[in-house]
C-alpha cells in the first residue's frame, strides 16, 4: 500500500491521480488536509500540486514539508478558473481531485473510493460528499450517476436552480483529464466556474457521479459577512452563465414586508424558546429527584403520529 504525497515525486514516477489543491493564507487548514491525504492508503501512485495565491503565511513551506509541488499564481491575475486551469496543467495524472485547502478527506479510503468510478469509460466526473450536510447526505447516500439523453433533457434539468447543487463542486471532486483536455475551465467567472464545466461535458455525453464513498468535510468556518460575499459571487456567475435574475422586484418587495411583519413573532419565539430551554436546565436537580421514567419517550409517539397523519 501506497501512502503520502511523496510516493510520486520522482519525475520518473507516473501518479494515477493528481491532487491540486488551491490555496491562499490556509496554513493551519492546509495542514489538516495534508495529514489526512498522508494517512490515505491505496494501490496507486499519486502526487499533491499546490496552487499558490501568494500566501503571506506558512502554507508553501508547509505544503513543501508534506512533498507537494507548489506553483504561484498572482493576486492579479487569480480567478477559480484559472487556478484550476494552471493547476490540472501542471499535474501529470489521469485523473485530477480538486481540492480546496479547507476541505479535509475522511477516512484512509477516501482516494480509493473517489477513484473507483472511472473504470467506467463515460464518467468524467465525480462528486465526493459533503459529510457536514445532512440535505447531501439524505439525497447522496447511494451512487447516483448524472447524464443526459439530449439537449433537451438537460436544458429541463438545468431550466431551475436543482442542478447547481447537483453538480461537482471544486472544492472536492475528481475529474478525468481527458474530459478537461476537451473543456477547460472557464476563467472570466466569479464563482460556479465548476458548475458550468460540469454542464459543458454532461452536453458532449459524459457521465457525472456522485460518490457516497469519497466523503469530506469544511475546515473553514465562514462568518456573516463572508458568506454574503461567496453567495454573492455565486449568484453573480449563475446569472452570467444562465440569464436569470435570483430574485424578482416584486418577489424582493414581498420578502421585505413579510420580513418586518415577522420581526415581532421572530423575537417573541426566540425569547420562549429561550426561557423554556433555560427552565428546563435549572430544574434539573429538582426533576433528578424523582425516579427515572420507564417506557417510551412520548417524541416517537409524537413523530408517528405525524406519519400516520400525512398519509406516509
Amino acid at each position: 500500500m501506497m501512502s503520502g504525497p511523496s510516493m510520486s515525486d520522482g519525475e520518473n514516477q507516473n501518479p494515477k491521480i493528481s491532487i491540486v489543491i488551491r490555496c491562499r493564507n490556509e496554513a493551519q487548514n492546509l495542514r489538516k488536509a495534508l495529514a489526512a491525504l498522508r494517512a490515505q492508503r491505496c494501490d496507486f501512485a499519486w502526487e499533491v500540486v499546490l496552487v499558490d495565491n501568494e500566501s503571506e503565511d506558512d502554507s508553501r513551506k508547509i505544503a513543501e514539508e508534506f512533498g507537494a509541488r507548489v506553483i504561484t499564481i498572482s493576486r492579479r491575475e487569480f480567478s477559480y478558473g484559472g487556478a484550476i486551469n494552471l493547476g490540472v496543467g501542471q499535474s501529470r495524472g489521469e485523473l485530477v481531485m480538486l481540492l480546496s485547502a479547507h476541505a479535509l478527506p475522511i477516512g484512509s479510503r477516501f482516494l480509493t473510493g473517489a477513484v473507483e468510478p472511472f473504470a467506467d469509460p463515460e464518467i468524467a466526473a465525480v462528486r465526493c460528499l459533503l459529510a457536514s450536510s445532512p440535505r447531501q447526505l439524505e439525497k447522496w447516500h447511494q451512487p447516483k450517476d448524472i447524464q443526459y439523453a439530449s439537449a433537451e433533457e438537460q436544458r429541463q434539468a438545468e431550466s431551475g436552480a436543482a442542478w447547481v447543487s447537483e453538480y461537482p463542486t471544486a472544492a472536492c471532486c475528481v475529474i478525468r483529464r481527458a474530459a478537461w483536455e476537451e473543456v477547460k475551465y472557464d476563467e472570466t467567472l466569479e464563482s460556479n466556474e465548476d458548475k458550468l464545466w460540469a454542464s459543458r461535458v454532461l452536453a458532449r455525453g459524459y457521465k457525472i457521479r456522485c460518490c457516497a464513498e469519497a466523503t469530506w468535510m469544511y475546515t473553514r468556518k465562514y462568518g456573516r459577512k463572508d458568506r454574503l460575499r461567496r453567495e454573492t459571487r455565486q449568484h453573480l456567475a449563475l446569472y452570467r452563465i444562465t440569464g436569470r435574475a435570483p430574485l424578482s422586484l416584486g418577489r424582493f418587495l414581498w420578502l421585505t414586508v413579510r420580513a418586518f411583519l415577522a420581526a415581532p413573532l421572530v423575537a417573541a419565539r426566540y425569547i420562549v424558546d429561550s426561557v423554556a430551554w433555560n427552565i428546563c436546565l435549572i430544574s434539573v436537580p429538582w426533576r433528578a429527584r424523582r425516579a427515572p421514567r420507564i417506557g417510551s419517550f412520548a417524541e416517537f409517539d409524537h413523530h408517528e403520529r405525524t406519519r400516520i397523519d400525512s398519509g406516509a
